[in-house]
């Protein structure tokens, strides 16, 4: 029996794929100035598998290359074909016992505790973290939708992978993602020869003129995005408007909106830390950003929520919201910038 620290955090979990990593590190405090520095360039994005909008994280271009040198995580990935190969429940133990957190991609319907168990096959990952004498403990969104520790009897987690397997093989050619098939189990662990990281001003602040710049490097190319495709920093609000008023180009997800809308929550939330840290007691400019972005980001996003539940919004509206927010953001951390480039720390 054995149960690896981890906490839940509310801070970032649009999407699992960057929210386990970054709930892994959120655990320990004394990563906290690399993540204040770090998580900050939100991009979106049009998946080419799914024509899907999505946002992600630089740190996090889909594990390509999040973390190799300066960040606190060793990482592992496993194919499908390798995977269907071992003994995944004594796989996942060693794991454990040797500090390693598992993602692992299954059938859901053979996960107890996943709203589609008995329900409904659905392809998706979870985060093992632990086990006892019966039973593997994970994190996943419960029934609710709300983040939750869970736990299921180890024995379904063979089916489960099994099928899941089964599930990616049987896709349609168009449909299959490699990067699915390349990650279906991933490995993480926390680096034993990890320094304190130090908060650096001058490192935040090239971080906040990048964000502010938007521009596409090579380590966006990397996922396969192109940069016509690429919406990064302060452009991913322009994303959304794109999708609506494209749609044949780009399906909005309500998920998506809730990774954008909570990406100007995580900025929000970096730039107080930024202030406490350097004990700025002018926080105008902070207070504009929460009460114009943030705020109105949550208004975007309630929008959305609402056509998910049949309840139709103000299309023009949300679209004149969308403008106005990537405008007032732009002015906001223009000034923000401005001054935490001119000051003396």
């Amino acid at each position: 029996m054995k149960n690896l620290p981890l906490i839940i955090q509310t801070e970032i979990n649009g999407y699992q794929f960057y929210m386990f990593p970054y709930t892994i590190i959120r655990t320990f405090p004394e990563y906290e100035n690399y993540l204040m520095e770090n998580y900050m360039q939100c991009f979106g994005y049009v998946d080419d598998d799914f024509k899907h909008m999505a946002f992600g994280y630089e740190d996090g271009v889909s594990y390509n290359d999040m973390f190799y040198t300066s960040g606190p995580l060793e990482l592992a990935f496993y194919s499908y074909e390798i995977g269907i190969q071992i003994d995944i429940r004594q796989y996942i133990i060693f794991s454990i016992e040797n500090n390693a957190y598992i993602s692992i991609m299954v059938d859901e319907y053979y996960v107890e505790g996943r709203p589609a168990y008995q329900k409904h096959h659905l392809l998706h990952d979870i985060l093992i973290w632990g086990y006892d004498d019966k039973k593997f403990n994970y994190l996943a969104f419960d029934g609710s939708q709300s983040l939750s520790l869970l736990s299921f009897p180890q024995n379904q987690i063979v089916d489960a992978y099994k099928y899941g397997y089964s599930m990616f093989t049987n896709l349609p050619e168009t449909l299959k993602s490699k990067w699915i098939n390349e990650r279906s189990i991933i490995s993480m662990k926390l680096k034993n020869s990890q320094k304190k990281y130090d908060f650096n001003n001058e490192r935040f602040i090239a971080k906040l003129e990048l964000y502010l710049k938007g521009k596409f490097n090579e380590l966006y190319s990397s996922f396969v995005i192109t940069q016509e495709k690429c919406h990064i920093g302060i452009y991913n609000t322009n994303l959304i408007k794109y999708c609506m008023e494209n749609p044949c180009n780009g399906i909005i997800t309500y998920p998506s909106i809730h990774a954008w809308h909570e990406s100007k929550r995580n900025l929000l939330n970096k730039l107080k830390y930024f202030y406490d840290k350097n004990n700025i007691k002018n926080i105008e400019l902070v207070l504009n950003y929460e009460d114009n972005i943030v705020k109105k980001a949550n208004l975007v996003r309630m929008a959305f929520l609402k056509n998910t539940m049949g309840k139709k919004s103000d299309e023009n509206e949300t679209l004149s919201e969308l403008d106005d927010l990537f405008n007032s953001e732009k002015y906001i951390l223009e000034n923000i910038f401005h001054f935490v480039s001119k000051t003396s720390f």
